[in-house]
C-alpha cells in the first residue's frame, strides 16, 4: 500500500501541473528548436558555397604559370587543391616521377663476340668481376670502419672503363675522408665529376652528391647551404625526388652537427630549412594518397562536385567535379579544414550567434556525436554532395542550453512542485523497480549458472566416462592406435574439465578478494606461442581436420622480445579462453593471433572471422555470467565466466583488455600489458600457421 501511495500521489500532482504548463511551453521550445534548425541550414548552404569558390578559384590556378610548388589558390580550402587533366594524370600536387623500366640482363660475358675472341671476353668476364668483388668487399670493410682495408678494395674497383668505377669513385671519396688523406679525396672526386658529372646514382644527381661529400669536410654551414640551394632548383630535380634529395642532405647535416656546433647566427637558416622540408613532405604525402584515387575521381566526377572519404584516410573528404576539358579538379579536406572555411563575418553564423553564447559549428562523420564537454544542439545532414557528413551547431556543456531560457520561463512554484513531486515519484518507482529486478536477476543467474556449470561439467565427464568404458570393455583391444586414441581424448578432456573447475575456483578466489599472483618477467611472444600450442593439445581429436581452425601467429621484431611482469598462467589461460571463444563462434574460420610492442606497452591479441559483436554488446559481455542473446539463439556453449576472468586478470596484472568489432566482419580481442623498459635485441618478425 505504501509503494503504491508513492506512486500514485506524486504521479497525480505531476499530472495536473504538466497539463497547467504544456500548453505554454510546448510553442515556445518548438519555435525554439526549429530557429537553431534554421541557423544550421543556412551555415550548411554557406559552406557548400565556399566549397564551390574554393574549387573555381583552383579551376582558374590551373591555367596559370606554376612556381615553385603549386599555384596560388586564396580560398582557405584551397590550401589542399588537386588537378588530374584528360588523360587522367595527376598534375597538381606534382607527383613523384616514374622510374625507367630495369633494363635487360647482360648476356653472359660482358663484352661482344663480334669484337673480341671468346678467349678475350672470358677474360674480360673475369676481371669485370673481380672488380665487382673488389667493391663489396670494400663496402663490407667500411661498414666495419676498417678504413684502410675499404681504401685498398675501392681503389682496386676504380679502373678505368670498369662497371664498378661510380660506386668504387664514391667510396673512395668518403673512406679519404675518414683517413684525412685529402690530396686522394679531391684526386676520387675530381675523377668523379669528370666521368659522371651528368650521372644519377639511387635517384641523387652525380653533383649533387660530390657537393655533400665537399660540404661534409667544409662542415655544417656548408652542408646547410647545399641543402638550400637543393631546395631553390640548384639542381634540377622534379619536386619529389628533390625531397628526397633534401632529406639525405639534412641526415648528413646532423651527423655534422653532432661532431661540431653550428654557428648561432646559422640557427634561423635550419629553422626555416626544416619548415620548407616539412612542407615537402606534407606535398609528397598528398600525391601519393591520391595515387590511388585518380581512376575513380576520372571515372565519377560530373558537372556538380560531389564529395566522398579518401580510401586511405577515411577522416578526409575528397571534393572534386568535372572539368570542360574532360579533366577533374578538387580538393581533400578534413573536418577542420571544412569548420576554418566559414567566416564570422558569414550571414549563417551571425544567426547562430544570437542563439547561445560560444556556440562552435562542427563538421561530423554521419552517426557521430561530439565529443564530451560539448552539448549538441542540431545537427543537419551537408546534403547530397556530401552524404557521410553532418553539420552539427554545439556549445560548451559549462554553458548554459539555449533551451533553459525558454523553461526558465515558467512559473517558479510549478517548478518547485514538480521537481519535490518528480523527485518522490522517481525514489518510489526507483525502490520498486531495483527490489524486484535485484530479485529477479539474481534467480535467472542462480538458474542459468547452475543449468550452464552442469552442462559444461558433465559433457567432459561423459566423453571420459563413455571412452573409459570402451577401454574396460576391450573394444579397442589389439588396435594400439585407438586405444592411444580413446587415451588421448581421456586426457584432453580431463583437462577440459580442469580448466573449467579453474575458472570456477578462480573467480571464487576473485569474489572473496583471495586471488593472489605470482608475477615474473615473461617474453610476451613466448606465452602467446606457448598458449596456442597448449590450446592445439585441448582441441577435440574426433573433431577431424576439416573441423579444426588453422591458427597464424604472428610476432612483430618488437614484440618478439618484448618482456612484461605478469603471472605466466593467468596470461596463458586468458589466451586460451580468448581462443576458445574464436572456435565457439567463428566455427572452422581462420584465427590470427597477433603480438606487438612499442615503447610502453607490449599486446597480443585474438582475432576471428565470426558473426561479429554488436555494438551494444562489447561492453556487457565483459560482465560475470552475462551471455549475448546471439549465443544463446545459436546454441553457443558457455558460462559466462570467460571473458569476465580475462578482464579481471589482466586488470590485476595493471594491463587492459580490448575489443574491436564490426557485425558480420569477426571480433579481435587485445591484451595490452606494459612492457619493461629495454633493449630488444636483433629480432625479425615472426609468423607460423598451425592447422
Amino acid at each position: 500500500m505504501l509503494s503504491v501511495a508513492a506512486l500514485l500521489g506524486p504521479a497525480a500532482g505531476i499530472a495536473y501541473l504538466g497539463a497547467v504548463s504544456y500548453t505554454n511551453e510546448r510553442g515556445a521550445v518548438a519555435a525554439q528548436i526549429d530557429r537553431q534548425r534554421q541557423a544550421a541550414i543556412a551555415v550548411a548552404e554557406q559552406l557548400q558555397q565556399r566549397i564551390g569558390e574554393a574549387l573555381d578559384q583552383a579551376d582558374r590556378a590551373t591555367t596559370m604559370e606554376p612556381g615553385d610548388g603549386r599555384a596560388p589558390v586564396a580560398a582557405p580550402l584551397g590550401q589542399h587543391w588537386f588537378w588530374i587533366d584528360a588523360d587522367q594524370r595527376l598534375r597538381e600536387p606534382r607527383p613523384a616521377p616514374r622510374t625507367p623500366p630495369p633494363s635487360k640482363p647482360a648476356a653472359q660475358f660482358p663484352c661482344e663476340l663480334n669484337r673480341l675472341g671468346a678467349a678475350d671476353c672470358t677474360r674480360e668476364h673475369k676481371i669485370r668481376r673481380a672488380r665487382l668483388v673488389a667493391l663489396h668487399a670494400g663496402q663490407r670493410a667500411e661498414a666495419a670502419a676498417q678504413w684502410a682495408e675499404a681504401k685498398k678494395q675501392y681503389a682496386s674497383a676504380t679502373a678505368d672503363g670498369s662497371h664498378t668505377q661510380l660506386e668504387a669513385l664514391l667510396g673512395l671519396a668518403r673512406v679519404c675522408v675518414r683517413l684525412g688523406e685529402t690530396s686522394a679525396y679531391e684526386a676520387a672526386l675530381a675523377e668523379l665529376e669528370r666521368r659522371f658529372g651528368d650521372g644519377v646514382v639511387e635517384g641523387v644527381p652525380i653533383r649533387l652528391a660530390i657537393a655533400v661529400l665537399r660540404a661534409q669536410v667544409a662542415g655544417g654551414t656548408a652542408l646547410l647551404r647545399v641543402a638550400e640551394q637543393a631546395l631553390d632548383g640548384g639542381f634540377q630535380l622534379a619536386p619529389i625526388a628533390r625531397f628526397g634529395a633534401v632529406v639525405r642532405v639534412r641526415r648528413a647535416l646532423e651527423e655534422a652537427l653532432a661532431a661540431q656546433a653550428l654557428p648561432a647566427g646559422e640557427a634561423p637558416r635550419l629553422r626555416r630549412l626544416d619548415e620548407r622540408l616539412a612542407t615537402m613532405r606534407i606535398e609528397a604525402r598528398r600525391a601519393a594518397g591520391l595515387a590511388d584515387e585518380v581512376a575513380e575521381i576520372a571515372r565519377t566526377a560530373t558537372a556538380e562536385w560531389q564529395g566522398r572519404p579518401a580510401t586511405r584516410e577515411p577522416a578526409r573528404t575528397i571534393i572534386y567535379r568535372r572539368r570542360a576539358d574532360g579533366g577533374a579538379i578538387g580538393l581533400t579536406a578534413d573536418a577542420q579544414l571544412l569548420e576554418r572555411a566559414l567566416s564570422p563575418s558569414d550571414g549563417g553564423l551571425e544567426l547562430a550567434a544570437h542563439i547561445a553564447q560560444h556556440i562552435r559549428v562542427l563538421v561530423l562523420p554521419a552517426g557521430v556525436e561530439p565529443d564530451r564537454g560539448w552539448r549538441l544542439l542540431v545537427q543537419v545532414p551537408l546534403g547530397a554532395m556530401l552524404p557521410h557528413l553532418n553539420l552539427a551547431l554545439v556549445n560548451p556543456d559549462a554553458d548554459p542550453d539555449p533551451l533553459d531560457e525558454v523553461i526558465r520561463e515558467r512559473s517558479r512554484r510549478h517548478v518547485i512542485y514538480t521537481s519535490a513531486l518528480a523527485v518522490a515519484l522517481g525514489l518510489g518507482l526507483l525502490a520498486m523497480i531495483r527490489g524486484a529486478a535485484r530479485a529477479r536477476e539474481l534467480a535467472r543467474l542462480k538458474s542459468d549458472f547452475v543449468s550452464t556449470v552442469s552442462h559444461e561439467l558433465k559433457t567432459p565427464l561423459t566423453s571420459i566416462r563413455m571412452f573409459a568404458e570402451m577401454l574396460e570393455q576391450g573394444v579397442a583391444q589389439g588396435d594400439s592406435a585407438k586405444m592411444a586414441r580413446y587415451h588421448g581424448v581421456i586426457v584432453q578432456e580431463s583437462q577440459r574439465l580442469g580448466l573449467l573447475i579453474a575458472n570456477l575456483l578462480d573467480y571464487a578466489q576473485i569474489e572473496r578478494g583471495t586471488r593472489r599472483y605470482a608475477t615474473n618477467r615473461q617474453e610476451l611472444g613466448q606465452l602467446a606461442r606457448h598458449a596456442v600450442t597448449t590450446f592445439e593439445t585441448l582441441r577435440n581429436p574426433e573433431s577431424g581436420d576439416a573441423a579444426r581452425n588453422p591458427i597464424a601467429v604472428a610476432v612483430s621484431s618488437e614484440g618478439m622480445h618484448a618482456e612484461v611482469e605478469v603471472d605466466r598462467d593467468v596470461v596463458v589461460q586468458a589466451l586460451l579462453n580468448l581462443m576458445s571463444n574464436a572456435v565457439k563462434y567463428g566455427g572452422a574460420k581462420p584465427i590470427a593471433v597477433d603480438v606487438g610492442a612499442d615503447a610502453t606497452h607490449a599486446w597480443v591479441s585474438v582475432r576471428d572471422d565470426g558473426p561479429g559483436i554488436p555494438p551494444a554488446e562489447q561492453t556487457r559481455i565483459f560482465r560475470e555470467f552475462y551471455r549475448a542473446p546471439e549465443a544463446y539463439r545459436a546454441g553457443v556453449e558457455g558460462t559466462g565466466l570467460g571473458l569476465a576472468l580475462v578482464k579481471r586478470h589482466i586488470e590485476a596484472l595493471g594491463g587492459t583488455v580490448e575489443v574491436a568489432s564490426e557485425l558480420g566482419r569477426g571480433a579481435t580481442f587485445t591484451i595490452r600489458l606494459p612492457r619493461i623498459p629495454g633493449a630488444p635485441g636483433d629480432a625479425t618478425d615472426f609468423e607460423e600457421e598451425l592447422p
